[in-house]
C-alpha cells in the first residue's frame, strides 16, 4: 500500500484528478447557462456529461502511465487502480448524469404530498411588487401580473399556476426553489411596478427555480398608457425564452386587455382583486366597479366577463342576491361580452354556471369544456366542470376535472373544499382528512375545509375526531351554534334525544349556515348527512325535497352523493328525486337490490 501511495505521489494523480473536476465542473457551468438562455434540448448536457466522465478515466490513465520510461507488466496494484478509476467514474456519472425518467402524474404526486417534478413549460407569475409607496395602488400591481398570467394561460403548451395560488405568496420570503415545488411549476416570473403621475415603471424576471438562474429580465419606462403594450411585451418575451408561440395574440394595433380607457382598465382591476376573495361585501362592491368600468368603455369585453362571473358566485355567498336573479344577470353579462369579444373565456365559465342552475346537463359540460379550450390552465372552469360533473352522477369523472385544478391552483381554498367534497363522494374519507390539512397548514381558519374533515369523520363514525373541527367553525363564525354542535356529536355517539335533536336541526333553513346570527354552522348537504346519521331518514327525505325546489345549483344535488345517506337510498321518494333533478344515482346499482325499499 505504501509502495501505491508513493506511486500515486510521484506520477501526481490526484493533481491531475482535482485539476480535471475542477476544470469540468466550470465547463458544465457555463454550458447550462448557455443551454437555459438558448433552449437547448437536456440530450446536449446529458452527452457532455458522459464525454467528461470517459475523459476522466482517460485523464487518469495518461497521467499513471506518462513518464514511464519502459514497457511494464500490468500489475496487481495497476488492475487495482483500473477498478478505482472505474468506480470513480461511475459515480461521477452517477452524481451528475440525470437519467430516464417514467412520466409522474402531478395529482398523484400531490395526492402523496411529493409535488412533481415540472418541466420548463410550467410557470407561475408572481405578484409585482407595488414600488408607488402608495397601499391604494396594490390593485395595479396585482393586476399586472394577473394580466400577464391571463395571456400566458391561453397557451395550450404551458402549465400556468392559477392566480389565486400564486398571489398566496405575495410579501413571502420563501426562496423560489420552495415557491416552485409547492405551485408545482419550475419558472417563476416576478418583478415590481411604480406608477407616479401619467409614468411607470416596471421590471420583469424570469427565473428557473431549477437551476436558481435569471434567465430573463427587462425594464420598462413608459407613459402609462402604454400599459397595455407593455404587458403583452412581457408575455411574449416568456413565451420567446420558454418556445412556446403564445396563442391567442392580439392582432397590430390592439391589445390583449380590451380597452385603451385607463379609467375603466382601473376599475377593472380592482374589481377583479375584490372577486378573488370571495367575500360576501367584496362581491356587491365588484359589482359596482365593473358596471362603472362598463360605463367608462361600453365595449369593454373584460368587465361584462367580470360582471358575469360575479354574478355567477355571489349567491352561494350572500343571501342578499337569489339564483333566479343572480342567474339571469350573470347571462346578459356574459352574452354582452361575447358580442365583443369571442374568444374570451370568462362568459363560457358564467353562461355553463347559469345553464347548470336550469340542470343542462349536456350544455353545461360543453360550455365549461369550451372556457377550457380557450384558457388552458382555466383552474375555475375546471373547478366548476369538476362538481358539475359529480352533480350530474359521475363523481370519479368529477375527481379528474378537479385533480387538474388542484394542480393548476395548488394553495386555492376553494377548489381544495370542492375536490374534497367529491372526495367524500367516492368515500375516501382518509383522502379528505390529509388533502385538507395540508391547507389548513396554511390557512388554520379555513371553515370549508373543517367542515369537510368534520363529515369525512362522522362518515368513518368516529363522531368524537369531529368534534374540533365542529367547535372551531363555530367560534369562528357562528358562537351561538355551540350548543348545537356538541348535541349533535353527544346524540351521535348515544348521549342524549336523537329524534328531538333532528326535529331541530332539520328546523333551520336552507342556507342558514350562512347567517352568523342562526345558531348553526351545518351546511345543508352535511345537515341532510347528519339526519341520515341521527336516524331520521324520513326527515332527511323531507329536507332534500325541500332543498331541491330551486330551479339549479340546490344542495340535494351534492348530498345525494354522499355515502351516508346509503340508508335512504332506495326509497321510492328517494328515487323520484333523483329523476326530479335530472341526475343519475351511481351507488344505486350497489346499495339497492330487487324489493329493497
Amino acid at each position: 500500500m505504501i509502495e501505491f501511495l508513493q506511486q500515486l505521489k510521484e506520477r501526481k494523480l490526484v493533481q491531475w484528478a482535482i485539476a480535471y473536476v475542477a476544470a469540468a465542473f466550470a465547463l458544465l457551468q457555463g454550458v447550462d447557462i448557455v443551454a437555459q438562455r438558448f433552449g437547448w434540448p437536456e440530450p446536449i448536457e446529458r452527452i457532455l456529461i458522459i464525454a467528461l466522465c470517459i475523459g476522466f478515466l482517460v485523464t487518469l490513465l495518461l497521467a499513471w502511465y506518462h513518464g514511464d520510461r519502459g514497457a511494464q507488466n500490468v500489475s496487481g496494484t495497476e488492475l487495482l487502480l483500473l477498478a478505482l478509476l472505474l468506480a470513480l467514474g461511475g459515480g461521477f456519472l452517477w452524481k451528475f448524469a440525470p437519467g430516464p425518467s417514467a412520466p409522474v402524474s402531478t395529482a398523484a404526486s400531490a395526492a402523496a404530498g411529493t409535488p412533481a417534478i415540472a418541466d420548463r413549460r410550467s410557470i407561475a407569475v408572481l405578484p409585482f411588487v407595488n414600488m408607488s409607496g402608495e397601499k391604494d395602488n396594490e390593485y395595479f400591481s396585482d393586476g399586472i401580473s394577473e394580466e400577464i398570467l391571463n395571456v400566458l394561460a391561453k397557451t395550450a403548451d404551458l402549465h400556468v399556476a392559477a392566480r389565486t395560488s400564486s398571489f398566496s405568496f405575495k410579501g413571502s420570503k420563501q426562496e423560489a426553489p420552495e415557491i416552485a415545488r409547492d405551485l408545482r411549476v419550475r419558472m417563476l416570473l416576478e418583478g415590481s411596478v411604480r406608477k407616479q403621475g401619467d409614468r411607470v415603471r416596471i421590471t420583469a424576471q424570469l427565473i428557473d427555480a431549477g437551476s436558481g438562474y435569471h434567465v430573463w429580465s427587462q425594464t420598462y419606462d413608459r407613459d402609462l398608457k402604454d400599459i397595455f403594450a407593455i404587458q403583452d411585451e412581457i408575455a411574449k418575451a416568456i413565451g420567446d425564452e420558454l418556445k412556446v408561440e403564445l396563442a391567442g395574440t392580439p392582432p397590430a394595433g390592439k391589445n390583449s386587455v380590451g380597452t385603451t380607457n385607463l379609467k375603466a382598465y382601473d376599475l377593472y382591476l380592482q374589481g377583479i382583486a375584490l372577486w378573488q376573495t370571495r367575500k360576501p361585501d367584496n362581491l356587491l362592491q365588484a359589482i359596482d366597479l365593473f358596471s362603472q368600468a362598463i360605463a367608462a368603455d361600453p365595449k369593454f369585453a373584460q368587465a361584462y366577463g367580470g360582471l358575469a362571473l360575479v354574478y355567477a358566485v355571489i349567491p352561494d355567498y350572500s343571501v342578499k342576491v337569489s339564483y333566479a336573479d343572480a342567474y339571469q344577470r350573470a347571462t346578459d353579462a356574459a352574452e354582452m361580452a361575447l358580442v365583443l369579444d369571442p374568444a374570451l373565456p370568462e362568459p363560457y365559465a358564467a353562461l355553463a354556471s347559469a345553464a347548470s342552475w336550469e340542470r343542462r346537463r349536456s350544455t353545461t359540460v360543453a360550455l365549461y369544456r369550451r372556457a377550457i379550450a380557450l384558457r388552458p390552465s382555466f383552474a375555475t372552469a375546471y373547478q366548476w366542470l369538476g362538481t358539475e360533473t359529480m352533480a350530474a352522477g359521475d363523481p370519479a369523472a368529477g375527481i379528474v376535472a378537479l385533480d387538474h385544478a388542484a394542480e393548476l391552483d395548488a394553495r386555492s381554498l376553494v377548489v381544495a373544499n370542492n375536490r374534497a367534497f367529491v372526495l367524500l363522494t367516492l368515500g375516501r374519507n382518509a383522502d379528505v382528512r390529509s388533502s385538507c390539512e395540508r391547507i389548513l397548514a396554511f390557512a388554520p381558519d379555513y371553515r370549508g375545509c373543517q367542515i369537510r374533515i368534520a363529515l369525512a369523520e362522522l362518515q368513518r363514525n368516529d363522531p368524537e375526531a369531529s368534534r374540533p373541527f365542529l367547535v372551531r367553525i363555530a367560534q369562528l363564525s357562528n358562537p351561538g351554534a355551540l350548543p348545537l354542535v356538541n348535541a349533535v356529536v353527544d346524540a351521535l355517539q348515544g348521549r342524549g334525544d336523537r329524534q328531538a335533536l333532528a326535529r331541530r336541526l332539520a328546523a333551520f333553513p336552507i342556507r342558514s349556515s350562512q347567517d352568523p346570527d342562526s345558531g348553526n354552522i351545518f351546511p345543508a348537504a352535511e345537515t341532510t348527512a347528519v339526519l341520515v346519521m341521527l336516524g331520521a331518514p324520513e326527515l332527511a327525505i323531507d329536507y332534500l325535497e325541500t332543498s331541491a325546489v330551486n330551479p339549479g345549483n340546490s344542495p340535494a344535488e351534492w348530498a345525494m352523493m354522499l355515502p351516508a345517506l346509503d340508508p335512504i337510498r332506495c326509497t321510492p321518494r328517494f328515487k323520484a328525486l333523483v329523476q326530479k333533478l335530472k341526475t343519475s344515482d351511481p351507488r344505486a346499482a350497489t346499495v339497492c337490490v330487487a324489493g329493497t325499499k
